[in-house]
């Protein structure tokens, strides 16, 4: 039997089912106030007028046409011209005429427009007109049997007044696709959405916890199972590219390895930006190579200026398109978004050499050792499949986690540990190629200056090549 699939047109969201749900299913979401539950459902009807000729149906016991008219507004969404041109209808009444079973207003309404969508929200009234269990499940489970016939492929809102992973709902059994949208507090001042799908009869899904984002334009799920199928660069292939830095390149052979992630971690003042931002601009000038800086607590005219200490013109490069600079406030940024806004963007400008400051800015948050090892496995490996040669700056200090050091250190190709020691009561700036992957390279701490040209480094006498 050949399975029909329909896309909801939520972005990202279809990723989750590899494609789209099926035709006909009836999909819970759950989640508790302020998840997005009802934008959700919204989005999924809207879509389906304008993307894809979907007729639909907003069918809701609580809200008033005009406030989800207003709230739709918001994101974008014109509701009432939907209406007027005969694609949607918006029915507000109560669980009790539903529930009737003489009533059949639901399928006049879905003849009158001919109806391939729905959402109701929310099915948690229906508790407060049947209060006895079994005659509970028995007219949810008729109500939904009623959807299926009618052909239209459903979106049910549930609410939920607290999380308890043990506890399943009876809607859960009757349906055919769970989906349980999480609103969580973390570490700082937000807190974050992220989308499960709990079960999914008839097609797989990709299962765990993903991001997503509610702005204006409507709902945005980052879901990267996905992002690890693209073919990577022929490693086989892999060359070394020079990073232009006076002295590096001969402590690294030829280079770096093409198409690798490197870490650069030192304490504040030795150097980290000013290597970064190097790199960049001598890959533009000296080997034609695009490049970006992405930023996470340094707006971009605070890089111009640092840049310009050293006569590099940064506006000059970013203009011709050589080095781009972008600012995304760490506060704004989540890690999963990161992984595919960076992919994309990467793929668009042809990027080949990237500089991400600071890491902890958005990884500092994760304090599950398994999660954050599982989100810098996926951001890692798309950097390192689009070929680009990146540069995670990495500030250590009094406040710096260890363990999610470790972690960062056992996960990229390789490392370069910038630091300080002191001699006749000066401080000198060094460098050590902490570890290189695939690489021959000089081993030991070598003596590093900060010079009006940029970064230029001593190789010590002696130091072995591995």
């Amino acid at each position: 039997m050949l399975v029909t699939k329909i896309c909801t047109g939520i972005d990202g969201f279809d990723d989750l089912f590899k494609g789209g749900i099926i035709a006909g299913n009836t999909v819970l979401v759950e989640g508790i106030p302020g998840a997005g539950k009802t934008t959700l459902g919204v989005e999924f009807v809207y879509r389906g007028i304008r993307e894809y000729g979907d007729a639909g149906l907003i069918l809701t016991f609580e809200q008033f046409p005009e406030s989800l008219y207003r709230d739709a507004r918001s994101l974008g969404w014109d509701l009432e011209a939907l209406e007027k041109e005969n694609k949607l209808r918006i029915i507000c009444t109560s669980p009790e005429v539903v529930l009737t079973p003489e009533s059949s207003f639901l399928e006049e309404a879905v003849r009158a427009i001919g109806a391939k969508r729905v959402l109701v929200d929310s099915v948690s009234h229906f508790r407060q007109v049947i209060h006895h269990p079994l005659k509970l499940r028995q007219a949810v489970y008729s109500f939904c049997n009623g959807l299926r016939r009618l052909g239209l492929t459903s979106f049910l809102i549930k609410e939920l007044e607290a999380v308890n992973e043990d506890f399943h709902s009876f809607e859960e059994f009757l349906v055919d696709v769970v989906v349980k949208l999480h609103y969580e507090s973390r570490e700082g001042l937000s807190r974050q959405r992220t989308v499960e799908v709990i079960k999914s009869r008839g097609q797989s899904h990709l299962s765990g916890r993903h991001s997503f984002q509610i702005r204006e334009g409507g709902t945005r799920v980052f879901p990267l199972r996905p992002i690890l199928t693209g073919t990577p660069k022929d490693l086989s292939a892999r060359q070394q590219i020079p990073t232009g830095i006076g002295g590096l390149d001969y402590l690294l052979g030829e280079g770096l390895p093409s198409g690798t992630t490197i870490l650069v971690a030192g304490e504040t003042g030795t150097g980290k930006s000013v290597l970064g931002i190097e790199y960049l601009v001598k890959g533009a000038l000296l080997y034609q190579e695009k490049g970006l800086f992405m930023s996470l607590e340094e707006p971009t005219e605070r890089i111009s200026v640092q840049s310009a200490a050293f006569s590099w013109d940064l506006d000059a490069l970013a203009q011709e398109g050589k080095v781009h600079v972008v600012f995304r406030p760490f506060v704004d940024v989540d890690i999963d978004e990161l992984v595919i806004k960076l992919a994309s963007y990467i793929r668009e400008h042809g990027i080949r050499r990237l500089v991400l400051d600071p890491l902890p800015s958005v990884i500092g948050r994760i304090q599950d050792v398994s999660v954050l090892r599982e989100k810098l496995y996926y951001l890692i490996t798309n950097l390192n499949n689009l070929g680009c040669t990146s540069l995670f700056l990495y500030p250590l200090g009094n406040t710096s986690s260890s363990t999610q050091f470790a972690v960062v250190q056992s996960l990229v190709q390789g490392s370069i540990l910038l630091k300080y020691a002191w001699f006749q009561n000066r401080r000198h700036r060094q460098l050590e190629l902490y570890k290189l992957r695939g690489v021959s390279h000089v081993t030991g701490n070598h003596l590093m200056e900060i010079t009006e040209k940029g970064i230029q480094v001593f190789p010590r006498q002696g130091g072995l090549r591995t």
